[in-house]
């Protein structure tokens, strides 16, 4: 997901990464800072991420347009699947914006 957060954040792909675990708040940040991972860190809770998204269980990914939709839910462990990934967020970014 590294990798394609910086192949399109030019384009104005952003990645979130949803802390559901308030447990986990002290460590979300200094992690992604470690891993030097992009990816934008926010908190919220288990039932607001279930209601507007369908996510019962973590680690979940989805790409949502710019209107809170989920669009797709990329499964991304190999080349293969990062390149169905990078092809979902290409058709996300040539959509065009709906006034």
């Amino acid at each position: 997901m590294q990798q394609v957060l910086e192949k399109y954040e030019n384009r104005g792909f952003t990645v979130l990464a949803v802390n559901l675990e308030p447990a986990q708040r002290q460590a979300v940040t200094p992690l992604l800072a470690a891993m030097h991972i992009g990816f934008t860190p926010i908190e919220s809770d288990w039932s607001w991420a279930e209601k507007e998204y369908g996510v019962t269980g973590t680690p979940a990914t989805a790409l949502i347009d710019q209107e809170g939709r989920v669009m797709f839910r990329p499964a991304v462990h190999d080349a293969a699947t990062r390149m169905t990934l990078e092809r979902q967020v290409e058709a996300l970014l040539n959509r065009p914006v709906t006034p």
